[in-house]
Order: C-alpha cells, then sequence, then structure tokens
C-alpha cells in the first residue's frame, strides 16, 4: 500500500474509534438507506486499513473520525464518485456545509484544538487520501462488500433525488418496433435511462465492463420494477456475448476511449449484432483529446484537477473524420452526420473551483445504418 496516510500493517491504529461511531450526523439524516451501508463500510474497512501507531497517525485517526462523526449519507456518494467514476465527476468536494451543521448539532462534541477552517482543509485532504487508497488497491477496489454498497448507495441516491449525472435522450430515437435496444459502456447515464424507459419499449440492454456500474443499475432497475431492462456485463471492444439481434446500438461518448484499430474491432462487433437495416448510433467528442493537446502547456496541466489525466486516451488528430471513413468501409450507410465546434470556459476539469480553464473541441453525432 502506497498511502502515506493510511496503512494496512498488522500494527495498526484502528481506522474507527468511539468519537467516529458516534454517527451524530448519520442520526440525524433522513436517508436510512444510505447511513447503513457508510457505517457497514466503514466497519468492514476497519478490518483492513487504520493509521501508523506515531504521532501523526494519532492525528489523522482524530481528524478522520470527527468526519465520519459529523458525515452526512451522501459521502458514500462523493467516495463512489472518487473511486469509481473520476473520469465522469472530475470535481467531488466534502460538503462543509453539512458537516458544520452536524457539528454544531453535536450535543457533546469532541474537545478540538483547531479551529473548524484548519479541520475542514484536514477533512478534505483525508478524505482524499482515503479515495485514492481505495482506488489504487486492487483488493480494496473491486472488495465485493465495498462495490456493493457503495453500487446501492448510489442506486438509492438517484431514486430518492433524480439528480442524474448524466441525461441522455435515448427513448426518443427509438422507432416503432419490437427489436432490442442496447447502450454500450453505458456508466453513469444508465440511471437516467432506467427512469425515463418507457414500458411500452422494446428491450433495453445496458452494458459496462466495471462491476460498480453493473451493481449499481441493476439495483436501480430492481428498485423501479423496470422489467424491460437488462444490464449486461461487458468490456468493450472485445466482443462480448449477446442473446438478442439488436434494432440499434447506440454509443455515447465512448469511442474516444479507444485507438482506432480497437474502433475498427468494435465497428465490425456491433454490425454483426444488428438486424437487417439496423441502426448505429454514435454521440462523441474530441474534448478529452484536446485536453491533453493543451496540457502538454505544464501551467494549463497544473491547473487540472489531480489524477484527471491520467484518466485520458491519447487519440489521433481527424478522430472524427476518420471515425466516419472507418464507419463506411466497416459496411454501414451514414445516414447523418452532424458536427459543431465549440469554444467553452468551465472550472469542471480545474483543480481550483470558480478558475475557468478554455477549450475548444468538436461535438459530433453520426447516424449509420447496416448495409445489407
Amino acid at each position: 500500500m502506497t498511502s502515506q496516510i493510511f496503512t494496512d500493517h498488522a500494527e495498526r491504529l484502528p481506522l474507527l474509534t468511539d468519537a467516529g461511531r458516534a454517527w451524530q450526523g448519520l442520526d440525524r439524516s433522513s436517508s436510512p438507506e444510505m447511513s447503513i451501508r457508510l457505517r457497514e463500510l466503514l466497519e468492514h474497512l476497519n478490518k483492513r486499513l487504520g493509521f501508523a501507531p506515531t504521532d501523526e497517525g494519532r492525528r489523522h485517526q482524530e481528524t478522520f473520525n470527527l468526519l465520519l462523526r459529523y458525515a452526512y449519507p451522501e459521502l458514500m456518494i462523493d467516495l463512489a464518485d472518487r473511486v469509481y467514476v473520476q473520469h465522469e465527476r472530475p470535481m467531488v468536494f466534502l460538503n462543509q456545509d453539512h458537516i458544520r451543521l452536524n457539528r454544531d448539532a453535536d450535543p457533546d462534541p469532541p474537545q478540538a484544538e483547531r479551529t473548524f477552517k484548519d479541520l475542514s482543509a484536514e477533512m478534505e485532504n483525508l478524505f482524499r487520501e482515503w479515495a485514492e487508497t481505495i482506488k489504487n488497491s486492487q483488493a480494496l477496489r473491486e472488495d465485493s462488500l465495498a462495490v456493493r454498497m457503495l453500487a446501492e448507495s448510489y442506486s438509492y441516491y438517484m431514486a430518492m433525488t433524480k439528480n442524474f449525472p448524466w441525461e441522455a435522450p435515448l427513448k426518443d430515437q427509438i422507432s416503432p418496433g419490437n427489436a432490442p435496444v442496447l447502450d454500450v459502456a453505458t456508466g453513469l447515464t444508465g440511471f437516467s435511462l432506467i427512469h425515463d424507459w418507457p414500458a411500452s419499449h422494446p428491450l433495453l440492454v445496458l452494458a459496462d465492463r466495471m462491476p460498480f456500474i453493473v451493481e449499481g443499475l441493476t439495483h436501480f432497475k430492481n428498485l423501479l420494477g423496470r422489467r424491460n431492462v437488462e444490464i449486461l456485463q461487458a468490456d468493450f471492444p472485445e466482443s462480448p456475448a449477446t442473446t438478442y439481434p439488436f434494432g440499434m446500438i447506440h454509443v455515447s461518448k465512448f469511442l474516444h476511449h479507444l485507438h482506432r484499430e480497437d474502433r475498427k474491432r468494435f465497428l465490425h462487433w456491433a454490425r454483426d449484432q444488428l438486424i437487417a437495416g439496423g441502426q448505429l448510433s454514435i454521440i462523441d467528442t474530441d474534448l478529452e483529446h484536446r485536453i491533453l493537446l493543451e496540457a502538454e502547456d505544464l501551467d494549463y496541466a497544473s491547473k487540472l484537477m489531480p489524477g484527471y489525466l491520467e484518466t485520458l486516451v491519447k487519440i489521433e488528430d481527424r478522430f472524427c473524420h476518420n471515425l466516419v471513413d472507418d464507419i463506411r468501409e466497416v459496411g454501414y450507410t451514414v445516414r447523418n452526420f452532424d458536427f459543431h465546434e465549440y469554444h467553452d470556459e468551465t472550472d469542471a476539469y480545474s483543480h481550483y473551483p470558480g478558475e475557468d480553464l478554455p477549450i475548444k473541441f468538436l461535438g459530433f453525432e453520426i447516424l449509420a445504418q447496416k448495409n445489407p
């Protein structure tokens, strides 16, 4: 384990103390499903993680347990975002307002020598390091209980708030008929797709490689009682086994993660899965490619969210045009190709909230039909 704060060494201070187990914040919450899972996750991790038995380790233990004492249930969402889907949700910070409110309501707060401002900064640092420790450890990241607790919490949160990270109007693209629809590398968009999918529509198959996504979407589907939705674990561009011929395959903001030869493999596979006259719908952008180019300027790179660049894939400059050429070569007719160049300034990828970074990128939509 490479963390400078958390350790799995046999001689360690426990992750949890009585101060943290007071759960002052969780006991005040109206989200028992997430609160229960946060407690269970932390008790489970307490068997695996802790702090160094040093003065510094004791300080970290004290501050971390103050964070847990005043934690809000949505901490599970913040943790899941940083561990599993930072690529989709790069801007994640502790909700210090919730922590402060829970602290102010504590009838018997522990004595603290530091100001809340100082504690807040330390809590933020500990939270980030905790998330990075889980993310960088395959054993912790893929731990079945951790995955399940975080995935189910995400599902309950989406059902409760309808605060979907991404939304896609896929249901509006479906023509009348019974042929199933496949959404590739669904990610967090799957929550809104499940929520919005009409009972009168054909079967919707959502596919993703991550156990966290698969478990979260499966739980959400069952929670909402969606009988015409299935969840498939699949690692594209490998060729997952499917049991249906599809009328449409929808691919949103995924192909820019693949190098050109892998994209061609996927296009061939998709063609084989479509019924005669079936459609391939693609929505994508070269935004991340442009960010990588901008990040060659070290000043620009230094302003990006830590760890974000490492999630990006370097692809060729003519990604959009090459994709259209490859679609035609593989055996499709391009029915529609629409693209726009965007100029934006946003702090969505910035290490510093409120400090906008300029970016210019191409966004496009392609609708192709399988040739006879």
